[in-house]
């Protein structure tokens, strides 16, 4: 049998001579398992047992009869920001985490940490003392408490609006320079900084089905999109309002069916895949040959192509060979050495190269279809195929 003194003779308090021994048994908190014990050494020794004091403990230092003060800093950190649910966090010095390890290997390692305590019945306290309920999975508030320096980190979870964006521009990148983020508009910006208004939030992340170039339009039943409002102070937006900010700046990105949703939109968006439907305005140098282009849509309808990471965005992508079929192809109208088209192809395939074959990288394209270059001077995205598999 383990001398158990030997916990009051390393110093320890009642609360933390019960957490040695925290798991043994369900239905008590560690005080009372500490209670218990020094009753049991009070009946069991000759000699008088003395409680230590919880301030000169050597490793609680008596943080469990300083809750209030943690309130306080806690609140103080917190104001302002709208939450309803919290889950707290905390940081102790390394070596009161270490020593506490070597007391409790001593006895058995049926213990748990005082970081686990400290969490769990501040995190009562705390939802006692404000309302704020606790959610151990997704909470509206990471509260991390350091001990050593009476300081807190405070992350306020993630407002996420999802919908779809048309844009009506063809001078408009989809997201904001990484480096130059104040000075170029973006879709990402026009939908963003509203957001970013409306929720006080320190940023915010678009999170897309897919991406079109600058020259690009998006438009039709537009694309999904995620938007993140990051580290919000407000969390209950209005839609509409957000709807009417976007859409009221008039610099030509269009939102609807704007929705509260979480960070799993963000993971199905992205990862979705639809055919999708465009229309290319396409120009030869002479004018085309009709019976030449009409034999290069049906060759290309229907069929599988190999496409090689264009050159153009070689510098982001992975050299890599993809397959993408072409479901159809259909001409709209020809004009001398200019021709509209509607292409009909599997999500991630490279129109521009489609047409242009960007020298032989993808194989097969409408230029070496037909026999001669054929070049992109135009493209719009007209429908995004999501009912479709």
């Amino acid at each position: 049998m383990r001398d158990l003194s030997g916990l009051l003779q390393q110093g320890l308090c009642v609360r933390c001579i019960g957490r040695v021994f925290a798991t043994i048994e369900t239905g008590l908190t560690n005080y009372e398992r500490g209670r218990m014990i020094l009753f049991s050494l009070k009946a069991i020794m000759e000699n008088p047992v003395t409680e230590n004091e919880e301030k000169s403990c050597p490793i609680c230092h008596g943080i469990f009869t300083e809750f209030s003060k943690y309130l306080e800093i806690v609140n103080s950190e917190i104001t302002g920001y709208d939450y309803n649910t919290i889950l707290i966090g905390s940081r102790f010095p390394a070596d009161i985490i270490q020593r506490e390890l070597e007391i409790q290997k001593e006895y058995g390692s049926v213990g748990e940490s005082i970081k686990k305590e400290f969490n769990r019945e501040f995190g009562k306290f705390f939802s006692s003392a404000t309302g704020k309920e606790a959610d151990f999975e997704s909470p509206d508030m990471n509260i991390l408490i350091d001990t050593e320096y009476d300081s807190v980190e405070i992350h306020s979870k993630s407002v996420y609006v999802g919908g779809t964006y048309q844009k009506l521009r063809r001078d408009l990148p989809q997201t904001r320079w990484i480096h130059d983020t104040d000075v170029h508009e973006s879709v990402e910006s026009i939908i963003g900084e509203p957001i970013k208004k409306l929720t006080a939030s320190r940023n915010y992340y678009l999170h897309a089905a897919g991406r079109e170039d600058v020259d690009v339009r998006m438009l039709g039943n537009g694309r999904e999109f995620v938007i993140e409002a990051y580290s919000p102070s407000v969390r209950h937006i209005e839609l509409d309002a957000l709807q009417n900010m976007i859409n009221g700046q008039n610099l030509g990105v269009i939102v609807s069916d704007l929705r509260l949703t979480d960070a799993s939109e963000v993971k199905r968006v992205k990862t979705e895949m639809h055919f999708k439907t465009y229309r290319v305005v396409v120009q030869s140098e002479m004018d085309f040959d009709v019976p030449k282009i009409e034999y290069a849509k049906k060759y290309l309808s229907g069929r599988v192509i190999y496409q090689r990471t264009p050159q153009r965005v070689m510098r982001r992508r992975a050299d890599l060979v993809r397959e993408r079929k072409i479901l159809n192809v259909e001409i709209l109208e020809i004009s001398g050495n200019k021709a509209t088209l509607e292409i009909t192809a599997e999500s991630g395939t490279y129109i521009k190269e489609l047409i242009n074959g960007d020298m032989g990288r993808t194989d097969p394209s409408m230029s070496s279809v037909y026999g001669s270059d054929v070049v992109v001077s135009e493209l719009d995205v007209v429908k995004i195929h999501r009912s479709e598999k």
